[in-house]
């Protein structure tokens, strides 16, 4: 005698739902009074990873009958999401804090201690997956399988990003019970439509003697589409997995949430002018850019300007320059172009300010002198020469200190910062943090 659940599942992703498991199959057999020993007597016990596979085999011959549940459950089965939904500790532990040691010329990664060991045996108690039950009660042994759906879904949920996301995840599930291992993996190749169908746009008010070709306005229209406030949502998603191998089941567990990412790739071939098409880009959607940045209120850390930054390889600076003076110099009447870290030290914030063009070239912010002036402006210790994770760290630590001098440039003046930098070096900060 068999039983699985009937209709739709009941399922909850609340924080405490993970303390336990769906039961999916459950049946019962008589068995003789010499029964194997899988069969513990007269109270229920979990199998163990380690007895997994040897329980698994012993019970073959049952549960080879009646492992095939609902096929339904191989389609996604959304779960209603709840108001508050926080971070579950039980499912997802968070990760030990990173801390930095000097060994003579090298830094090195150190996790703290405490969190690292706490971490180790939170990882050990987490929620199985797939729980599996036995017992043998007056020469009846009971059986049953078990999927702890909430604690999957929790796993998905903590890796997906929420700093910046103000949508609402969505939550789904599935149960494969006929599952095996694909020898190889085949994906479907990626292929590149083609615009030709698309509607050309009109050309850009301020393109008058050399307007864009009919390839180039459609392409135009794309990327205005792209950019433009309704354009269609990314979903992001991560997906936790379990298998119960012997029995051939694959559970997941998959949380999404929509994100509104404004932008993409324009990637036609050389020569088919690309720039002429981005100018033309900035110039049709220049009166909606300013009338968004106009609705915002002053952002912290940030000083407003009405340009547009365009990141080049270092040697098409001097192209991008002459290509918006050629095309539209109505619109781009002053362009500032950084093809050096030194050239910055001759700009003052009103100069970006007044431009209609900032045109940087990217090997910029690898310069020894760039960094070099971050890490002064900034106040906040000095960032190391060499990339790597200790980089990323000092270089957030850094942003961090930038937004403050910022704020403290807007409300004191320039003379409050430079003293905020004075006060940095005479402290030790930058001696405390140089590898």
């Amino acid at each position: 005698m068999f039983g699985v659940p009937q209709g739709a599942l009941s399922v909850t992703v609340s924080t405490e739902a993970c303390a336990r498991a769906t039961a999916l199959l459950s049946c019962s057999v008589p068995l003789p009074d010499d029964a194997g020993p899988e069969w513990p007597r007269q109270q229920w016990r979990e199998v163990d990873k380690l007895n997994e596979r040897a329980t698994f085999r012993s019970l073959a011959w049952l549960l080879e009958r009646i492992r095939h549940v609902d096929d339904d459950l191989r389609e996604w089965q959304f779960i209603t999401v709840p108001e508050e939904l926080s971070h579950c500790q039980r499912c997802a532990p968070v990760s030990p804090t990173i801390k930095w040691r000097k060994d003579n010329k090298k830094i090195l990664a150190i996790e703290d201690s405490q969190e690292a060991g706490q971490y180790e045996r939170d990882l050990k108690l987490r929620p199985s997956p797939f729980v599996t039950q036995l017992k043998m009660d007056n020469n009846v042994g009971y059986v049953k399988v078990g999927l702890n759906i909430a604690s999957l879904l929790h796993r998905a949920l903590s890796r997906l990003p929420s700093e910046n996301r103000t949508e609402r995840p969505s939550l789904s599930w599935r149960l494969d019970t006929d599952f095996a291992p694909a020898v190889k993996i085949s994906r479907t190749p990626y292929k590149l439509l083609s615009n030709k169908n698309d509607p050309e746009h009109k050309q850009p008010p301020n393109f008058g003697k050399l307007p864009l070709r009919p390839e180039q306005l459609r392409s135009l229209t794309w990327m205005l589409e792209r950019e433009a406030m309704d354009t269609p949502p990314f979903v992001e998603e991560e997906i936790s997995e379990a298998t119960l191998e012997p029995l051939g089941w694959r559970a997941e567990g998959r949380a999404q949430r929509p994100v509104r990412v404004r932008g993409g790739v324009l990637a036609d071939q050389v020569g088919y002018g690309k720039t002429a098409i981005t100018l033309g880009l900035i110039d049709c959607a220049y009166k909606n850019v300013k009338e968004e940045l106009d609705n915002k209120e002053n952002i912290p850390g940030k000083v407003s300007v009405k340009a547009t930054l365009a990141i080049v390889p270092p040697h098409l600076t001097r192209q991008w320059a002459s290509e918006a003076k050629r095309f539209a110099p109505n619109r781009f009447k002053k362009t500032v172009v950084i093809s050096t870290a030194a050239q910055i030290n001759s700009l003052t914030i009103e100069d970006v300010q007044e431009a209609d063009l900032v045109i940087v070239a990217s090997n910029l912010f690898q310069s020894n002198v760039y960094l070099a002036n971050l890490e002064a402006l900034a106040a906040a210790g000095t960032i190391p020469s060499q990339d790597g994770r200790y980089f990323n760290a000092r270089l957030d630590i850094c942003l961090e200190g930038l937004k403050k001098q910022v704020e403290l440039l807007k409300t004191d003046g320039s003379k409050s910062v430079m003293k905020s930098i004075r006060d940095a070096r005479r402290s030790g900060t930058y001696a405390k943090y140089r590898p």
